[in-house]
């Protein structure tokens, strides 16, 4: 317990600043839509089905994995503070319990008290992969700097820090699962493996690979049980979750993991890049059991070797064995540093208790230099910022003002701030990875690089505008606060759009429409019937967007009636149907005069109604996930059943044993 004291108390050191923030003053960073999410899940509970805010929209299961905004959520309800406060005092606590989770599960497997602080201490102080790879140590400002510490800061990992965090916890869980083979540490493990999978997807990589890392380092009699209740334990603990970690979202992620924030994509070198790393994960483990290595440092080796060897093909062979082998860096910083001293340990065994002594000084006194410096540089990393001098904050704030409830298309890092600030929809937004609607993001890149366009860059671009219902555009100019600028050609649309506002160089341009609607009376030859190929494929949305502005259709109205619910008014004529620019997906349903009315997605990926009633027709819309919620959350229950009742057989075990020594159960 005072190691563990110790550790936290080294961790508070270094966070302590980020405990005082709102607002970071890197604007940049990602961490402003891990603000907006838990910000309107608190505004609106009970009302997670549909994200209106993001992409078109899209069920809420999507817009990220959920657990750490669950703790900002409820801790901003609890304490009144706001979501930006709240998370950032969420994510300095769980990243100052990081090491001592990294203690327990070290001690935990090894029995070495003095080993196990060591190996949490160089992981409080030391970032590894900046040690051994120059680039890694060349974007943390130097190779002695804390990278886990930047990363998190700087580009706003919270959510990977939450599950790092987790993953020993979860490690410790199951080994006492396997191990003593008591209920409650079968369910505890379910339930931090679930903690871990909903809190981010390298956290949810990492946690099956340390699962296979133990099982082949701690090997148990009869060989079958140990496989069989890890993948009992994961199939159970998948049903649990499933509701927040839906099949659906598994084909969004799957479909966009190849090409967000790179190209990913297979390739004949990547297979044997793959291969090599196989079998060299492979041979580390025949020669640990040759050399009789104990079984905590054949784990903790091998468990070192995978994200080092993810990052390391990823730097230094240019290939990538896994999608953003980057970012498996936090993993190979913590893992690594274990295998290093418990690696050390073993040799040191084999030397007088004089050297030993020696060693450990050295290593100590190394670490407390490392700490100090840690300190210092956290609290020079570590800068608030008042937002009211951002531009991205000055165009949410004028948009929720001037043009409440309209979609806009946000450029640059205003993207992620945004909804930090304003319930307003936005067409992007969000995390790539997570998009539904897959044409968005070519619609955006289209407006963004102007490529191949020439001098009908704009026309191009409004055209998509008024495809998807944004109508309005943030143009950030060379002397905005905007931390990235996408926009190659900002003076595109001077001249062409009206201006609204500009201030700091940021603009905010109108893109002209007919009626500031999401919903349209178009005929139904005008449903988009073929994807565009590209972005300058326009051909197959033409007539869709010629009806948009064609005064001889009537209007349509579109309310939102909460996040999941809308409203439409409309007069119809036979031949016509309603256009939506809402995302599609199943789960969407209609119904008219009482009765359920046809509803599918066009080819570019947006919702269209075929009513059955003409003349003035009142429809409303409802998202309920359809069958696939249903299924999740038959299957929820049914997991939660069985965990209690398996609970409930542990305990009535244990109390039979506690009354009879000689019962089995007394063994375990």
């Amino acid at each position: 317990m005072l190691c563990a004291l110790l550790l936290m108390l080294v961790n508070l050191l270094i966070v302590a600043k980020l405990f005082g923030v709102e607002y970071s003053a890197y604007n940049g960073s990602i961490e402003g839509t891990f603000i907006a999410i838990p910000r309107i899940m608190a505004k609106y509970p009970g009302q997670w089905q549909w994200w209106p805010f993001w992409n078109g929209g899209l069920p809420f299961e999507d817009v990220y994995l959920p657990f750490a905004h669950w703790l900002v959520a409820g801790f901003s309800l609890l304490t009144r503070l706001s979501a930006a406060r709240s998370f950032h005092i969420v994510t300095a606590a769980i990243y100052a319990g990081s090491a001592p989770a990294v203690f327990w599960m070290a001690l935990e497997l090894s029995r070495r008290l003095t080993a196990s602080l060591i190996a949490a201490l160089a992981y409080s102080c030391v970032s590894v992969s900046a040690l051994l790879v120059p680039a890694i140590g060349v974007d943390a400002g130097g190779a002695l700097n804390l990278r886990r510490l930047q990363v998190l800061v700087v580009y706003g990992e919270a959510p990977h820090t939450v599950a790092l965090a987790l993953l020993p916890v979860a490690v410790v869980c199951f080994s006492r699962a396997l191990t003593t083979r008591q209920v409650k540490w079968q369910l505890l493990a379910g339930g931090m493996g679930a903690c871990v999978v909903l809190s981010n997807a390298f956290g949810m990589v990492m946690l099956p690979v340390a699962l296979v890392c133990w099982l082949m380092a701690f090997p148990l009699r009869p060989w079958w049980r140990a496989p069989l209740t890890v993948a009992a334990i994961g199939v159970l603990t998948y049903c649990w979750i499933s509701p927040w970690f839906s099949p659906s979202m598994m084909r969004a992620i799957h479909a966009n993991a190849a090409t967000t924030g790179g190209d990913f994509r297979y390739t004949e070198r990547t297979w044997i890049a793959l291969v090599l790393v196989g079998a060299g994960f492979v041979l580390l483990w025949v020669a640990m059991r040759l050399f009789r290595a104990s079984p905590h440092l054949r784990f903790f080796v091998l468990l070192g070797f995978v994200p080092a060897a993810i990052v390391v093909t990823g730097y230094l062979w240019k290939t990538a064995i896994i999608p953003q082998p980057h970012r498996y860096q936090l993993e190979m910083d913590l893992a690594l540093p274990i295998a290093m001293v418990f690696a050390g340990a073993s040799i040191l065994d084999r030397v007088p208790a004089r050297v030993r002594a020696a060693v450990a000084a050295v290593v100590i006194g190394g670490l407390g230099f490392q700490t100090v410096h840690s300190v210092l540089y956290a609290r020079d990393l570590i800068r608030p910022v008042e937002p009211s001098r951002l531009s991205e904050y000055q165009i949410a704030k004028w948009l929720d003002r001037h043009r409440p409830g309209e979609r806009a298309f946000i450029s640059g890092s205003g993207t992620f701030l945004y909804n930090a600030f304003t319930d307003n929809p936005q067409l992007t937004g969000g995390h790539d990875q997570h998009t539904v609607n897959t044409f968005i993001p070519i619609v955006s890149y289209t407006i963004y690089s102007g490529m191949n366009a020439g001098d009908r860059d704009a026309e191009y671009s409004i055209f998509w505008l008024k495809a998807f219902g944004a109508h309005l555009i943030s143009v950030p100019g060379a002397g905005s606060t905007d931390a990235y600028k996408r926009i190659v050609h900002p003076d595109k649309f001077d001249g062409v759009l009206r201006l609204l506002w500009r201030s700091g160089d940021g603009s905010i341009y109108e893109v002209p429409a007919r009626s500031g609607s999401l919903a349209h009376v178009i005929p139904a030859s005008a449903i988009v019937k073929r994807t565009p190929i590209h972005g300058l494929d326009t051909a197959p949305v033409e007539a869709y967007v010629a009806a948009l502005d064609d005064p001889t259709y009537p209007p349509a109205t579109f309310r939102w009636k909460g996040m999941s619910e809308a409203e439409i008014e409309a007069t119809l004529s036979p031949g016509q149907a309603i256009g939506v620019q809402v995302t599609y997906e199943r789960g969407w349903e209609a119904w008219a005069n009482g009765k359920a009315q046809r509803v599918f997605g066009d080819a570019i990926g947006q919702m269209v109604i075929e009513p059955d009633c003409l003349g003035p027709c009142q429809v409303w819309l409802r998202y309920t996930g359809g069958w696939e919620h249903r299924a999740t959350r038959a299957l929820s229950l049914a997991a939660m059943l069985v965990g209690i009742a398996l609970g409930w057989r542990g305990r009535g075990r244990l109390l039979r044993a506690e009354r009879d020594p000689s019962h089995p159960a007394s063994a375990g």
